[in-house]
């Protein structure tokens, strides 16, 4: 029975390793102290502070999203995974902007003419 190797099943995401997960960590807590202290001390413009709000919000999901979900496209089970987030990426796109257009014109359709009162 001790000689029965066991093989653990990767899915396509490759071998785990702590330093991937030490180095996502690092880059998540840089990432969210960044636009915490752009907001804390108050020298930049609010134009600048949503561009910094925005841009580390896309870095902190690129990085967890590789360090952690550890997405790639080395193999085909893995390029498989990464088509299926891409999908789902989609699918939440269209559900969210559809909403968002709809609650648009909803709100355009539903407007009084002030000139009517």
């Amino acid at each position: 029975m001790s000689d029965i190797l066991l093989d653990e099943q990767t899915y396509g995401t490759g071998k785990k390793k702590l330093s991937i997960y030490v180095v996502g960590m690092i880059l998540c807590v840089i990432l969210t102290l960044v636009p915490f202290m752009s907001l804390m001390y108050d020298v930049l413009s609010d134009v600048v502070k949503m561009t910094i709000i925005f841009i580390s919000a896309i870095l902190q999901f690129l990085v967890q999203v590789i360090c952690f979900l550890r997405l790639n496209a080395k193999n085909e089970q893995s390029r498989m995974n990464l088509m299926s987030f891409i999908f789902t990426l989609i699918i939440l796109v269209v559900l969210i902007g559809g909403s968002v257009w709809i609650m648009w014109s909803l709100h355009y359709n539903m407007m009084m003419d002030h000139g009517s009162m």
